[in-house]
């Protein structure tokens, strides 16, 4: 006898969706029933004021379905997370309320997990026999967007799916800490999985109800993504961050610079110190709070005088380079010393972010010197 109570648990995450719960609820369990596979339904409603949780109430006295209401947390990802965690089967779905998901998909999606062949299924709009409703072409643009934004997260042809079947004791271990609604890219990115299958269906936009999606959603999809890649490549997504602050200097540096000129006439030079020694500091700041998240609590006086040591290096590597390519490649003439400036830059920034993740902003090192 299988030591989980259902095979499979369906959690609807839902707001204002009172008019879709008579349709998808009862259709579900029907399909479940037909195909063979013990389910439920668990409703996990964001205190809907239209009675949606109510409305899906009313199936629990004939029908395997739960409803839970939460009063202090909104979202649809952690709405997602909590119907795992209330669920006792041995596959978890998600998918939406509002029947853009079909349900007829239900077995294909979840067979593999139970027959051993799958860790996670997803449903795929861009794999053969999938597809899209009647979508007009600025959202098909954005939706390729989307997608085009998840390259080196996963190799989901379509990343952006929201309906997806997980084994449930493949999510322990796994800390979820998703943004906004896209639960299953979090899910697939973390899980680091081979043994995920892409099932074909066709969406279909929503008959009853209002969409969820704005301006916001959008925006937390994109702090979403972000988290996702410091997750994914933390080194790169630190070096990216590096590069940012580096670039916000150069306008600190140029802002002091006209600045000092304008007020005292200063000779350019002198001024060029003042603008390095300001976007310097402002750099430092920046990459405490920010680059080097971890650097937060070290001493600020020793690791500052070593961040300048370091930039003082990082120039003497990018004079060092320039000079190689004047002087050996001839890289000088014309319009060429603007690429032997680009080419210094680079060197230089290269060798201030390994000094400052390696001693600058290096909590073990500047912990009294040395690591422990």
């Amino acid at each position: 006898m299988s030591a989980f109570k259902w095979q499979v648990s369906v959690v609807l995450p839902t707001y204002n969706e009172s008019e879709n719960m008579p349709m998808i609820i009862p259709k579900i369990c029907s399909v479940l029933e037909d195909a063979g596979i013990r389910g439920e339904v668990i409703v996990v409603d964001d205190n809907s004021p239209d009675g949606t949780a109510e409305a899906a109430r009313k199936f629990a006295e004939t029908l395997p379905v739960r409803v839970v209401v939460r009063t202090e947390e909104r979202g649809l990802a952690t709405a997602v997370i909590a119907g795992f965690n209330l669920s006792e089967a041995q596959v978890c779905v998600v998918m939406d309320a509002d029947g853009s998901h079909p349900v007829e998909k239900l077995p294909e999606m979840i067979r593999p997990i139970l027959d051993g062949r799958a860790d996670i299924t997803v449903g795929s709009r861009h794999v053969t026999e999938g597809g899209i409703g009647h979508w007009p072409l600025h959202r098909q643009i954005v939706s390729k967007a989307a997608a085009l934004m998840t390259l080196g997260l996963t190799k989901m042809s379509d990343p952006t799916s929201g309906f997806m079947a997980i084994r449930r004791t493949f999510l322990q271990g796994l800390e979820l800490n998703p943004v906004g609604w896209k639960i299953v890219l979090e899910i697939v990115v973390k899980a680091r999985t081979d043994r995920l299958i892409e099932v074909p269906f066709t969406f279909n936009d929503r008959e009853l109800g209002e969409s969820k999606m704005s301006l916001k959603e959008q925006w937390n999809y994109i702090r979403h993504l972000c988290r996702l890649y410091k997750f994914r490549m933390p080194t790169l997504a630190e070096f990216i961050r590096f590069c940012i602050v580096g670039f916000s200097g150069v306008f600190v540096d140029m802002g002091i610079v006209i600045g000092v000129k304008t007020l005292f006439a200063l000779d350019t030079r002198l001024c060029a110190v003042f603008g390095f020694m300001a976007a310097m500091s402002t750099n430092y700041l920046f990459h405490r709070r920010w680059s080097f998240e971890g650097a937060r609590g070290t001493p600020v006086v020793r690791s500052y005088l070593i961040f300048v040591a370091v930039c003082c290096v990082g120039l003497a590597g990018r004079l060092g380079v320039m000079h190689i390519l004047i002087e050996y490649a001839d890289l000088d003439g014309g319009y060429r010393y603007i690429l032997t400036n680009f080419i210094g830059i680079v060197a230089g920034t290269l060798v201030n972010y390994t000094g400052s993740r390696f001693f600058a902003f290096s909590p073990d090192r500047l912990a009294f010197g040395r690591k422990k």
